[in-house]
């Protein structure tokens, strides 16, 4: 097994898992970017075939058979896009963490950043497991989402928390102002998301007619 730095592939993994702070703080002196593409890619392909089997196994059968079809053929497509757009979502909000962590006074360069974010998303590969019993099972919609949802909830909070520790240890953070990088991206997004729907609503108020027939505005 080759090392990187002092640690090798399987201990990558393992440490980001169950030994996140020891793992990320050794990473951050010398962050494996190749190792970490090889590995998010193994796991991203892992989790889009996995993804395919699981959405053709509970294809909602009372919808009848064209809607069946229907979804066979399409699912496969969109898993696939899913595929390619991780990649892109990957370098796109890896570089808005990274500003906002060079913003609080992060002391860790791109690398760095984009490999605590990769490192991150390890936890999907417990959702394998889990897709593979509901495939194998033929578990029905409700059951087999629900099933679904609960443990991909749980591994998203677990992500979430990875790349906390992650951001600060590599950037010399603290807990607060990791989570600051983390969070603050997706506030902006919602402000902003926010203020374009009140200035939608007070345009298109005095326009719109009230139930009485008259116009909003007046």
């Amino acid at each position: 097994m080759g090392l990187v730095g002092s640690l090798g592939f399987l201990e990558i993994i393992y440490g980001v898992l169950f030994d996140p702070v020891k793992t990320f703080r050794r990473l951050a002196e010398d962050p494996p970017f190749l190792l970490v593409l090889v590995i998010v890619t193994l796991v991203n392909a892992a989790g889009t075939l996995m993804s395919m089997l699981t959405v053709n196994t509970i294809a909602p059968a009372e919808l009848g058979a064209e809607f069946d079809r229907l979804i066979a053929g399409v699912a496969p497509f969109l898993v696939l896009a899913g595929f390619f757009l991780w990649y892109a979502k990957w370098l796109g909000y890896g570089a808005v963490l990274h500003l906002v962590a060079q913003l609080l006074g992060g002391r860790n360069g791109p690398k760095a950043t984009l490999t605590v974010y990769g490192l991150a998303g390890l936890p999907a590969v417990f959702m394998l497991p889990v897709q593979g019993f509901v495939v194998v099972a033929g578990l029905a919609e409700t059951p087999a989402s629900a099933i679904l949802g609960l443990i991909g909830l749980g591994v998203f909070v677990w992500s979430l928390a990875l790349l906390i520790i992650g951001l600060r240890e590599v950037h010399q953070l603290s807990t607060g102002g990791a989570a600051i990088v983390v969070f603050a991206p997706v506030a902006a997004v919602a402000a902003l998301f926010l203020l374009l729907l009140i200035v939608l609503v007070v345009g298109f108020a005095p326009v719109v007619p009230s139930p009485s027939g008259f116009p909003l505005g007046l």
